[in-house]
């Protein structure tokens, strides 16, 4: 990360009374030198991931900081945030855990790694019919299918058709429910996410296969243990 990135950062919360979106957000400012992420963070392990998977996409941004204006995105959206989460994936493991010293030592056998792939299904597997619907829902909005007094109504429907859950309490006409996700109130469209947290899981299988810490049926270098961290190989390929 360049050092105007870690000077105009915001990590936490500001304490002089400034009002902002703390939801997590990676910024280009598209003069080839400042790039900023912007969450308000706690000490917690899913801001750990969220603040890499932000620096993900300014890995991103630096890579084509200097081509010109139109070419500065992402292949498509999901490529943006699959990069984000490539690095996320290896920075949540034990293995890379415990080289940051954030993990004690412990049993690596069998049980364990089913309670990584158990905890890496609740996270990866189960989001996807939401990402799914959240954008069926929009899209209704958008086509007119779905009508303003139908709004609450059809993303629950949606919600316990899809992904098999209801409102934990009455809900009605008078809510808006889908506004509380920051993505639908600010307009940003959600399949990116949906593509990202499927091609995510091929870049990190190339990449841990040229670190050498992936070998299909080699039970000693799992792919649910892989960490890129100081793979020069790697790295390259990223970039």
């Amino acid at each position: 990360m360049p050092d105007l990135f870690w000077e105009r950062s915001i990590i936490e919360k500001p304490q002089d009374g400034r009002d902002m979106v703390c939801h997590a957000s990676a910024w280009d400012f598209f003069d080839g030198e400042d790039f900023r992420i912007k969450q308000c963070t706690t000490i917690t392990s899913a801001f750990f991931k969220t603040t890499h998977h932000e620096m993900g996409h300014i890995q991103y941004y630096l890579q084509y900081k200097d081509l010109p204006v139109i070419y500065r995105a992402g292949a498509n959206p999901g490529f943006h945030e699959a990069v984000g989460d490539v690095i996320s994936l290896s920075v949540d493991t034990p293995k890379h855990l415990r080289v940051m010293g954030l993990l004690e030592d412990g049993p690596d056998d069998l049980e364990s790694n089913i309670n990584q792939l158990y905890k890496m299904g609740i996270d990866k597997i189960v989001f996807l019919p939401f990402a799914y619907l959240l954008d069926l829902f929009r899209y209704g909005v958008f086509r007119g299918s779905t009508s303003e007094a139908d709004y609450n109504c059809h993303f629950w429907q949606l919600r316990e058709t899809l992904q098999g859950v209801e409102p934990p309490a009455s809900r009605s006409e008078e809510d808006f429910d889908p506004a509380a996700k920051y993505h639908i109130s600010a307009d940003v469209e959600y399949m990116r996410y949906y593509i990202s947290y499927i091609i995510q899981f091929q870049f990190h299988r190339s990449l841990c296969q040229l670190a050498g810490e992936y070998t299909p049926g080699d039970t000693d270098r799992l792919l649910s243990n892989c960490d890129i961290y100081n793979s020069t190989e790697a790295g390259n390929a990223l970039g």
